[in-house]
């Protein structure tokens, strides 16, 4: 039997067992979502931190760095550390998703977080900006990196008929994040302590991540069957079942190989395709997400409502994808294509308003809502076109181009305070676009994802032929109704369609 086989057939698609790694290691999504949009408070101006105090009187100056370490004429510098933040989590993403497909999901998550606890900790306690923006560059490289290997681990060690719940469910918990950002901001405004507290959740995960089992789907793309049935039996145990039996089949795939880069993602036609689209989008739905994120005080006179309503219209896409996207009638692409162009034309309409109202709130959120989940959707989407052996390198490329849209979505809250047109019009048109090129992506709802590239290339050899046997009766007809004006060019061609056909 395959891997998939096995989970169904005897370990169990989301077991008990599964359940509590899934339970402890979801803490870093809830608790690790906040650093990636802190800036919103504790980057604040003078002018930001009136609008706060307005609302919250235990705002002071300790709950920003830019009025403790004086940086008021110097208000590019706030941009300029979240910049360098996103520049961190571009490279993580590379260098741990190719770690982890070479040395494997749990030593790479092991490293990585071991070392970023001590770096988020580190941050509280910087003495100057220069210092503030080493921390928060670190940050970056290793939360990115490590929380990205964690998705896939978790979405690995459950069946596939799980993945669009469990992965909805993760992009939830980051929404849930920001409500817990904005109530620690509230009721601990000074941004040193806000951190601490932050981070010492990550010590039960931490902790935790000794006592988990390598990713079976790992361990099978590898060609290490011996290990994957064991770890799969130690699954089946403690999920309950009572002396579990199965065994693994090799696939006369390129397992040869030792190991693969995302150098071999550009060699294959099919992966390379997929690769530039999805990295289009991966970059839109960040720069949109976070760009509208950041520049939540534009539709709102209320910072922390503002802020926290971005994070409560999330929410609903978690539901809203782990229902719709294991339909037939919508699935992963249609999901996809409908998000983006409609979050696109919602920006589009906020172009038209100057003053902040509960219409703009109203368009605002909606566009949020629907850039996240489209944010939600390519996080499931992304890993189910690339083969197993690969799929952490080619999600850590997807996730770089991200990156670069949160790099620049850095600077559009600045933007948005001095040209909302050409904000939100930059918006529209990004959206708008990744939408239409969502229509080249195949739909992979229903078909097993690939462990090899042998297995990818049998998919869309199999894809291409069952088009041609759809078209059959469209050909045929077209060529009949040519007989009838010219019959000797339409026997002609009937026998070419034969020929290819059969």
């Amino acid at each position: 039997m395959d891997i998939d086989d096995a989970y169904t057939k005897v370990v169990g698609t989301f077991g008990r067992f599964q359940i509590i790694i899934y339970s402890l290691m979801s803490i870093y999504g809830l608790f690790l979502a906040p650093f990636n949009l802190i800036a919103y408070f504790i980057d604040s101006s003078p002018k930001d931190i009136e609008e706060f105090q307005k609302v919250n009187p235990r705002v002071k100056n300790d709950s920003s760095i830019v009025i403790e370490w004086n940086l008021e004429n110097e208000a590019w510098l706030s941009d300029f550390i979240q910049a360098l933040y996103f520049t961190g989590f571009l490279f993580g993403v590379t260098m741990f998703g190719q770690a982890s497909d070479r040395y494997g999901r749990k030593k790479t998550m092991l490293v990585g977080f071991h070392l970023l606890f001590p770096i988020c900790l580190g941050t509280s306690f910087s003495t100057s900006w220069q210092m503030f923006a080493f921390f928060r560059t670190a940050n970056g490289f290793l939360g990115g990196g490590v929380t990205l290997v964690l998705f896939v681990y978790l979405q690995e060690i459950v069946g596939r008929k799980w993945w669009a719940v469990t992965g909805s469910l993760l992009n939830g918990l980051f929404a849930l994040g920001i409500v817990v950002m904005v109530g620690m901001a509230y009721v601990v405004p000074p941004w040193r302590t806000m951190i601490q507290i932050l981070v010492i959740p990550q010590v039960v995960p931490l902790i935790s991540l000794w006592f988990l089992p390598e990713s079976p789907r790992w361990l099978y793309s590898q060609g290490k069957l011996a290990e994957a049935e064991s770890v799969l039996i130690k699954i089946a145990k403690r999920n309950g079942v009572s002396h579990p039996v199965l065994s693994l089949v090799k696939k006369p795939s390129e397992h040869k190989k030792s190991s693969f880069t995302v150098i071999d993602v550009f060699k294959n036609k099919t992966t390379l395709k997929r690769l530039l689209i999805m990295g289009y989008i991966w970059f839109v739905c960040s720069f949109v997400y976070y760009g509208l994120t950041l520049a939540a005080g534009d539709i709102g006179s209320n910072p922390y409502m503002n802020e926290l309503l971005s994070g409560v219209v999330e929410l609903p896409t978690m539901l809203f994808t782990a229902y719709v996207l294991d339909r037939k009638w919508c699935g992963r692409k249609r999901g996809l294509v409908i998000t983006l162009l409609t979050a696109g034309v919602c920006c589009f309409i906020l172009m038209f308003y100057k003053e902040k109202n509960t219409l703009k709130m109203g368009i605002g959120l909606s566009g949020k809502m629907l850039i996240a989940t489209a944010f939600n959707i390519i996080y499931i989407y992304s890993p189910e076109l690339f083969p197993t052996v690969v799929r952490n390198a080619a999600l850590g490329s997807q996730s770089m181009c991200a990156r670069v849209g949160g790099i620049l979505s850095a600077q559009m809250k600045t933007l948005v305070a001095i040209n909302p047109l050409v904000a939100y019009l930059l918006f529209a048109i990004t959206g708008i676009t990744s939408g239409l090129l969502s229509f080249f992506l195949p739909e992979t709802l229903g078909i097993k994802p690939p462990d090899s590239f042998a297995d990818l290339d049998s998919q869309v050899k199999n894809n291409s032929s069952a088009r041609i046997i759809h078209n059959m009766p469209t050909m045929v007809m077209s060529n009949l109704r040519k007989k009838e004006d010219n019959p000797e060019h339409a026997e002609l061609l009937l026998a070419s369609d034969e020929d290819d056909i059969f």
